[in-house]
């Protein structure tokens, strides 16, 4: 770990603590909608018993919010976690904090969790084979990966900073300022793109310039709140799921999952 990355992680040691002590607070982690009070999930059920060990700040702070039970559709590894949980004193703590709502958090790491069980089924997908991501955002996900390994070339037309509302932290790793074109001098890589923003293109292009053979994408899926209608629509013609990632996690009422395609003919 680079010290410019100590900030980061000192500051997610602050709010992984205030989060410790609210579950001692009678009341707290109430769920928003309801007088339940769901359970933090067990850290055995992250992927943590596997083989890649990172720096990871932001899954050090979502595995101490509330847990949800599966969506109709997941698995028994696949829990959704609860934002806007707590109230009162701690609910402000946490917003000083830049902890207080999934966006907050989203804006700071990533809008899509990364548990320890995807980077390990990420690189098993890779079988050594380097990664460029487009929309690479604040640069986790690629720092994620670096770590265990993985040669990842990120990019992103718009740099991470206090004002840039969708990607206020990092940057994690080394993020360079382009858009989707960038793809075209990687075709050798598979294409990594996760939460490309709500009805842009860049996904869609992304793809549409890619000449590879191996896709991971993490986001919801058509008509969700992710990419636009062209790249579903090019996504469906060309291309085909291999596998799921089991142990991805998720917002409570985001439908993200993590997924793998191969392009249509191509080797399995």
């Amino acid at each position: 770990m680079t010290e410019t990355l100590t900030p980061h992680t000192v500051s997610a040691a602050r709010i992984v603590a205030a989060l410790r002590d609210a579950w001692q607070t009678p009341g707290a982690g109430r769920h928003p909608y309801s007088n339940t009070r769901p359970p933090f999930i067990p850290i055995a059920d992250s992927g943590e018993d596997q083989t890649s060990h990172t720096d990871n700040p932001y899954w050090d702070v979502v595995r101490w919010m509330p847990a949800e039970p599966p969506w109709a559709h997941g698995g028994p590894l696949e829990p959704t976690y609860v934002h806007n949980a707590f109230r009162g004193d701690l609910a402000e703590e946490l917003c000083a904090l830049g902890a207080g709502s999934r966006v907050q958090l989203a804006a700071r790491f990533a809008w899509s969790i990364i548990t320890p069980g995807d980077i390990d089924w990420i690189t098993q997908q890779l079988d050594g084979r380097p990664v460029v991501e487009i929309g690479a955002g604040t640069g986790y996900w690629a720092w994620q990966l670096e770590q265990a390994g993985v040669d990842v070339a990120a990019y992103d037309p718009n740099p991470p900073g206090p004002d840039n509302t969708q990607c206020s932290g990092g940057p994690y790793t080394t993020v360079l300022q382009d858009d989707a074109s960038a793809v075209r001098h990687h075709q050798d890589r598979a294409l990594l793109m996760v939460w490309p923003p709500y009805g842009g293109e860049h996904a869609r292009h992304a793809l549409s310039v890619y000449e590879g053979d191996l896709l991971l994408y993490a986001g919801e899926g058509p008509g969700g709140c992710t990419a636009d209608d062209g790249f579903y629509e090019l996504l469906d013609e060309e291309w085909v799921e291999v596998d799921v990632a089991p142990r991805h996690v998720t917002w409570w009422g985001i439908h993200c999952s993590l997924a793998a395609y191969r392009r249509q003919g191509g080797a399995a």
